[in-house]
């Protein structure tokens, strides 16, 4: 997000214009998608006449107003409706919030809008909008507008948690919410079931290791200690483990009751090559098999895949260890990397918005042969000295301090004609390794679970636990992966491993 205050143009990244219309689909309205950073709600503010605001205009370099059409799309409201009825239409929500129909998304939500026309997107990247539609009181596919107040549900359906949930979570973990995948939704057990919300609308929620959204609010849903050891739930199976309590300790439950995900996660996130936003699966680099990532297992379906593991709070956890290639400005003298907005990147290689790779610079497509990756010494090399020299469509440096490419938990920079890299600056408690998205959801029962079938589960050599692969960098200077094993992730010493296991016997 683009800051409140700025002084160039180069310093613009998305405004909350930009934010409210795209990422608001996810959001249920009112806070930012309502009101300014200074509480002015965004269309009154704009329309006053002594505020000076133009419609797209540059406003000032303000964050809230730079190429905004608040006056005209009006905002988003607080809209009761996504969550609390049935049957809502959230896709055509999300249509007309793309096509800056804000103050209209929630009528089209409830279905009473007709006639909506809309754009016919060139790519995957760029989702359908809006571009008309009309508003209609008397369109009752959804519900009737005049018994309204029937159809308001107090329990939320999990299809309308689901609306705004699928996306990125399918996303960052491959989670899905069926009964074939999840023991507890084939138990019956709802969404707001475990997320459960008072009057005040606190949803409950678990602690993620990224983000920082609400952690006044961490760990206030129901855990797997509550109902399966603490009895909270009378219906909930009680725990009976064989293994010391010292696993409970040291591990959260789903890193035995998460084994494996039966759908792929996004495993790789190429910022970097063009400028535009390049994704992998997880499936593309884990193949079945959890020590050889090549290897097809005739039994095991195509799409599954191993977590990782790492640390958090005193406490083994399954990720999705996402890897992301980026390029970032080091500032040394407070030890950041800070990410390069990709509009300047896309300014320096020349990709445009249809995901087309055209490069800009005569000299960069001679140095690099025509080839777009930056994998081995001399692609990178090339690029950060480009880089070095390059300037955004605004006359501008692309790097205040020093160029880098972030990638496989380092850091590659010019050292003066030479190129160096060294670990990747993180700040206390982060992650050098990834990108880790934290697995919760798609539990399986316990004759399903790591060492349901004894301690050879986890601790015979090799282990499917200890010695599992973990993608570390997804292109070598060969274009090949490179792995790491789950003990070094988890910064186990060789012998440490070597104690925790035991060699499998003839």
């Amino acid at each position: 997000m683009a800051r409140k205050v700025n002084l160039r143009r180069s310093d613009k990244d998305k405004g909350s214009f930009f934010w409210a219309k795209n990422c608001g689909v996810c959001h249920p309205g009112g806070g930012p998608a309502e009101y300014d950073r200074r509480g002015n709600r965004y269309d009154e503010f704009a329309a006053d006449p002594k505020n000076l605001i133009e419609h797209m205009g540059h406003n000032y370099l303000d964050g809230d107003y730079y190429q905004a059409g608040w006056v005209k799309s009006g905002v988003t409201e607080a809209d009761c409706l996504l969550c609390h009825l049935e049957g809502y239409d959230w896709q055509a929500r999300s249509l007309a919030l793309r096509g800056g129909f804000l103050a209209k998304s929630a009528t089209v939500g409830a279905g009473w809008y007709r006639n909506m026309e809309k754009t016919v997107s060139p790519t995957p990247a760029i989702p359908p909008r809006a571009v008309s539609l009309v508003i209609d009181y008397t369109q009752t596919a959804i519900v009737d507008p005049k018994k309204l107040g029937e159809r308001i549900v107090k329990a939320v359906p999990d299809q309308n948690c689901w609306n705004c949930h699928e996306g990125p979570n399918m996303k960052k973990r491959g989670r899905t919410w069926d009964a074939e995948t999840d023991i507890h939704k084939a138990r019956g057990l709802t969404c707001v079931y475990c997320h459960p919300a008072g009057e005040d609308h606190e949803i409950a929620k678990g602690d993620a290791l990224i983000g920082s959204v609400r952690n006044d609010l961490d760990n206030t849903m129901k855990s797997c200690v509550d109902c399966h050891i603490n009895g909270a739930d009378p219906r909930a199976t009680q725990a009976k483990h064989t293994f010391p309590d010292l696993h409970l300790k040291k591990m959260t439950c789903e890193s035995c009751h998460i084994p494996y995900k039966e759908n792929p996660a996004v495993g790789v996130i190429d910022n970097a090559t063009t400028g535009m936003t390049i994704s992998y699966k997880t499936t593309e680099f884990t193949r079945g098999e959890p020590f050889d990532p090549d290897k097809r297992v005739a039994d095991i379906p195509a799409t599954r895949w191993y977590p990782a593991f790492v640390w958090y709070k005193g406490k083994i956890k399954p990720v999705d260890p996402m890897a992301t290639i980026w390029w970032g400005d080091w500032d040394r003298a407070s030890h950041r990397v800070l990410p390069i907005p990709l509009w300047r990147i896309r300014d320096f290689t020349g990709a445009s918005v249809d995901n087309n790779f055209k490069v800009a610079h005569a000299g960069l497509a001679a140095a690099l042969e025509e080839s777009i990756s930056v994998n081995t010494p001399s692609e990178i090399e090339t690029y950060l000295r480009r880089m070095a020299e390059a300037k955004d469509s605004h006359g501008m440096p692309l790097a205040s301090h020093t160029a880098v490419l972030v990638k496989g938990g380092r850091i590659y920079y010019m050292q003066g004609e030479q190129l160096q890299s060294e670990s990747m600056p993180v700040h206390e408690g982060g992650f050098v390794c990834c990108e880790p998205f934290d697995l919760s959801h798609n539990i399986v029962s316990g004759h399903k679970a790591l060492g349901a079938g004894g301690c050879g589960d986890c601790h015979i050599r090799p282990s499917p636990f200890f010695n599992r692969k973990v993608l570390k960098d997804p292109f070598d200077e060969n274009g090949r992966p490179i792995y790491q094993e789950a003990w070094e992730l988890l910064e186990y010493s060789r012998e440490q491993m070597m104690e925790l296991t035991q060699e499998i016997g003839p």
